[in-house]
């Protein structure tokens, strides 16, 4: 069972929020708070933890990322700020809260290769968007629980199916010797496409699940959907494929990163993986991803150029 870790927000040695310089003087306070002028840049701000052009302390949005992964609606996190921190914003701000630090995130842990088990399990899934059926596709190390890749379809195709296979050997560090998927014939093509070799050492077994009680089923990531879908009720304000992409990409990362797993003595994957150490809640992944963001451009541009929502 997975469960959610606490929110912890890191604070750091006040810099200028616009230029990132620590050159700066005090110029008053306004409502007993201190305001400074950066000599670097010549622009003004008051003494708040905050990202980067943002008028909101950083805590204020981890928490609302945290919230709404966690599966608050928009509302309920505008409500809870509203009764608990007397914090007056409004749902259209969260909401760009979410699509903007989602995506930079989302695009930094990319460039973290985990290390996986030999066993891999590929599934897809029906969710409704815009009034009409998409399919999202995963895949998942059996050892580590890591979501190693998703996207978003229309249909399924032994295309949607490649850019899946071809996803996840992007994101590892090694080939698997085992993937595991249902009977789906787009999954045949696809896989001979990606992982076929003739080399011994390079050989990886494709295994079809026989059903709920088989050896080689898949309901590891069954009950992955199961979750997912329970999120997707609550993402009303999807209006954009581009928005959905980068939402579900942050539930995978939430995911990650975030939920602890009783199978793994309460570990996250990420940290199962090698790749969580330090990363404690979303202001950690947004701290690094603004500090390194090249950490790695050839897999975040390969990625983004190639999987975008058709």
């Amino acid at each position: 069972m997975a469960t959610h870790q606490r929110i912890r927000v890191r604070t750091n040695t006040i810099k200028c929020r616009f230029c990132g310089s620590d050159d700066l003087s005090k110029y008053g306070k306004y409502n007993n708070v201190q305001n400074y002028i950066c000599k670097t840049c010549g622009r003004k701000f008051a003494e708040i933890n905050a990202y980067p052009e943002m008028q909101h302390p950083k805590e204020l949005i981890v928490r609302a990322l945290t919230y709404y992964y966690n599966g608050m609606s928009l509302k309920n996190i505008v409500q809870t700020f509203d009764d608990l921190q007397s914090v007056n914003i409004n749902k259209s701000t969260v909401w760009r809260w979410v699509i903007k630090y989602s995506k930079l995130a989302n695009q930094y842990v990319l460039s973290l290769k985990p290390e996986l088990s030999d066993t891999w399990i590929a599934d897809e899934t029906m969710i409704p968007l815009w009034g009409k059926k998409y399919w999202f596709w995963d895949i998942i190390d059996a050892d580590t629980r890591f979501l190693i890749a998703s996207h978003l379809s229309k249909v399924r195709t032994t295309k949607d199916a490649t850019k899946l296979f071809y996803m996840a050997k992007l994101r590892s560090k090694t080939r698997p010797k085992v993937v595991r998927t249902d009977r789906l014939y787009s999954y045949l093509k696809a896989f001979n496409k990606v992982f076929y070799s003739n080399r011994p050492e390079r050989k990886v077994q494709h295994l079809l699940s026989q059903g709920f009680g088989s050896k080689t089923n898949i309901n590891l990531i069954e009950r992955f959907h199961g979750s997912l879908k329970q999120r997707t009720k609550v993402m009303r304000d999807l209006k954009k494929k581009s928005s959905a992409r980068i939402i579900l990409d942050g539930y995978v990362t939430h995911y990650n990163f975030f939920l602890e797993h009783s199978y793994l003595n309460g570990k996250t994957p990420a940290q199962a993986g090698g790749i969580g150490e330090g990363i404690n809640n979303w202001g950690d992944l947004i701290d690094l991803a603004i500090r390194n963001p090249r950490a790695n451009p050839k897999i975040s541009l390969d990625w983004e150029s190639e999987f975008e929502v058709e």
